[in-house]
């Protein structure tokens, strides 16, 4: 009797037997002879996804399932009876009995079967984790198009880092410029995680902040508003730091306002300096009050504003000979190494 026959016999010996318990995961499973591609088994999630049934089983083989070049497929068996001992794992386009093509991992390896070659392959569909990067990659753009560039004005300079560690950031940062004021508004946060919900959340974050600048209230009333408004798209948990700024280039004072950006770098004066500012994370306790302080600034001076992944990167304390431009060439330097471990985002403010 064949190793088909053995396996797909209601009669089969104990070691066959064991072969039912093969439907009962939930990843496609195969069985071909090594030596011609013919299906010897395919348990119910292999069946569901080729989409045939259990009578049309033994018509099939590698050659009907895979879409590749006949050599391809020849080749790729080799590679699996060569590498029998630790098994092999390759990427290839499989077909449906509809036509449907798609993309699979294998993870195959060589066994020996009543005396005959057989390949065990486990078949992965790949298709949608291949489709999930491509739309992480197009959020990310969009996600990175929509953050405020470089700005020059007669009062002041500005730029800025935003490198994510992966595709998608939970780092975001927005400004906004009252040229009839004379202030300049900014907001910069890092919320927890990397992935989709941390980027729609950051985006709700922007939102609001565009919002919040509207309202005539002090820094610290604005942050408030912005953390209560917030809270229900943290309900089932995360966070999100944060840091609120005011430039007022009239009164020439900063007014700032902390949600676990907890710190910032100020150039100015004798020595460079990391100024504190207290506050909890935004999204956890409604109703939750925040500080504001102010910091007087002149013609010169420099602010840089940044997430955690980027400030604790920086050697402290500062160099004495530290300027705007070295600083942001250090950020730069520091948000593209290989020792990052974090999304890295900055504002950095030159006043003119």
């Amino acid at each position: 009797m064949s190793v088909a026959q053995t396996l797909l016999s209601q009669d089969m010996c104990e070691y066959c037997q064991r072969f039912d318990l093969l439907d009962m995961l939930n990843d496609a499973v195969l069985l071909l002879d090594a030596q011609d591609g013919d299906i010897l088994f395919m348990n119910q999630k292999a069946l569901e996804l080729y989409q045939y049934d259990k009578s049309e089983m033994k018509a099939l083989s590698i050659t009907v399932l895979s879409h590749d070049a006949a050599e391809t497929t020849k080749d790729q068996m080799a590679m699996v009876i060569n590498q029998s001992k630790k098994g092999f794992v390759f990427t290839a386009n499989h077909v449906r009995k509809n036509g449907t093509i798609f993309k699979v991992e294998i993870s195959a390896r060589h066994l020996m079967m009543h005396g005959r070659n057989v390949v065990a392959a486990l078949i992965r569909n790949v298709t949608i984790d291949a489709k999930i990067r491509e739309e992480v990659a197009i959020t990310g753009k969009i996600q990175r198009r929509l953050l405020p560039g470089d700005l020059e004005t007669v009062l002041f300079h500005m730029c800025t880092i935003y490198q994510p560690l992966q595709g998608l950031s939970g780092d975001l940062y927005d400004v906004k410029y009252d040229d009839e004021n004379r202030v300049l508004y900014g907001f910069i946060v890092d919320v927890m995680g990397h992935g989709l919900v941390a980027t729609g959340q950051s985006g709700i974050l922007r939102y609001l902040f565009r919002q919040a600048v509207e309202k005539r209230v002090p820094i610290n009333g604005k942050l408030a508003w912005i953390n209560n408004e917030v809270i229900p798209f943290f309900s089932s948990g995360g966070f999100a730091a944060s840091l609120l700024f005011e430039f007022d280039f009239t009164r020439k004072i900063l007014s700032y306002s902390s949600a676990g950006i907890n710190q910032f770098f100020y150039l100015g004066g004798e020595e460079p300096a990391v100024i504190k500012s207290p506050g909890l994370f935004l999204g956890i306790n409604q109703d939750e009050t925040y500080d504001q302080s102010l910091l007087s600034f002149q013609s010169g001076d420099s602010f840089f504003f940044m997430t955690d992944g980027l400030f604790e990167m920086i050697q402290q304390p500062l160099a004495h000979s530290h300027t705007f431009r070295s600083m942001h060439e250090l950020c730069k330097n520091l948000a593209v190494s290989q020792a990052i471990a974090d999304d890295a985002s900055a504002i950095g403010i030159l006043i003119r």
